[in-house]
């Protein structure tokens, strides 16, 4: 390995045992879902460690399985907003060995929140623009 790859690394075991960073990143989600919560987004809770999943099926309930919400909503996301997510729904369960789709019981969309990488107010943003694309949900269509 090279110098700097080792240094990434004793960066990364520093912060993995160093209490007040990793505590931060749980705030930081703690602060996030809350404020969805209030704005009445379909949040799933508790919160996570390291990530939060918004509900795709409540957030866009006009879409059907078979037109894949959580990767619409991902797709959504990531157009008004720059902000990616991950799918994790019935694009992720793949399909039975003679091609039939697999649904999947929950339809989730992943925003993960590295350690070291956000603000209060990349969280901000994050948030409001969750919130536009919720009240702005009926533009959101299925995907093929």
């Amino acid at each position: 390995m090279s110098i700097k790859e080792l240094a990434a690394m004793a960066v990364g075991i520093r912060d993995m045992v160093d209490e007040a960073l990793v505590g931060s990143t749980v705030e930081q989600i703690r602060y996030f879902v809350e404020k969805l919560r209030r704005e009445k987004i379909p949040v799933v809770t508790p919160p996570g460690g390291l990530r939060a999943h918004l509900d795709a099926k409540k957030f866009l309930p006009h879409v059907p399985q078979n037109q894949y919400p959580a990767g619409a909503l991902a797709a959504a996301l990531y157009i008004v907003s720059g902000i990616r997510a991950m799918e994790r729904g019935t694009m992720s369960m793949g399909r039975t060995p003679d091609g039939k789709e697999v649904f999947s019981d929950l339809e989730l969309v992943r925003l993960a929140f590295p350690r070291r990488t956000y603000l209060r107010s990349h969280i901000d943003y994050a948030i409001d623009r969750i919130v536009w694309l919720y009240e702005h949900r009926e533009i959101i269509k299925g995907l093929k």
